[in-house]
């Protein structure tokens, strides 16, 4: 076996740095996955969701895979909201029959999709009022975490680290 060390260098993104930043508050964003493909718009969509739940004191860093679906369903949303505006959401047949067109039910399903992703990842005004009476029955103001005394008990240990 060769005794050579084999040559290492720093991966961006990896290591579980992470290379995007909230600008406007100066925390570290959780990653989206890697297979994303990720261009100027998503990125703008995917931190400035991060700068909402960060400015109403939300916890991101477990949220990046419920972001990115979020990411996908606005843009999804928007490109087909865009296309009901130009071309119209119905359209007549030969017979002279009115019917929907495709992107009109792709957006109005995409609208009911965020109708009902918004409120689970807390970027609604009810989801944000039930989370904070959660918080206040919670009595610490923290996220409900089921490992919270497993974690505190080790932490409470030098050794452990």
């Amino acid at each position: 076996m060769d005794q050579r060390k084999p040559p290492l260098g720093v991966i961006k993104g990896g290591g579980g740095s992470s290379p995007w930043r909230s600008a406007k508050y100066g925390v570290d964003l959780p990653m989206p996955p890697p297979t994303i493909k990720v261009d100027d718009e998503w990125r703008r969509i995917y931190i400035w969701l991060c700068d909402q739940l960060i400015g109403s004191k939300r916890d991101i860093t477990a949220a990046a895979m419920q972001l990115t679906l979020l990411v996908e369903c606005i843009r999804a949303w928007v490109a087909d909201r865009a296309l009901c505006e130009s071309e119209g959401r119905y359209a007549i047949s030969e017979n002279g029959n009115r019917y929907e067109l495709p992107h009109s039910y792709n957006e109005r399903k995409n609208a009911e999709q965020l109708k009902r992703d918004l409120p689970e990842a807390c970027m609604t005004v009810m989801s944000q009022v039930e989370a904070r009476l959660k918080e206040s029955k919670i009595g610490e103001g923290g996220q409900d975490d089921l490992f919270g005394e497993l974690v505190a008990h080790g932490q409470s240990r030098p050794s452990a680290a």
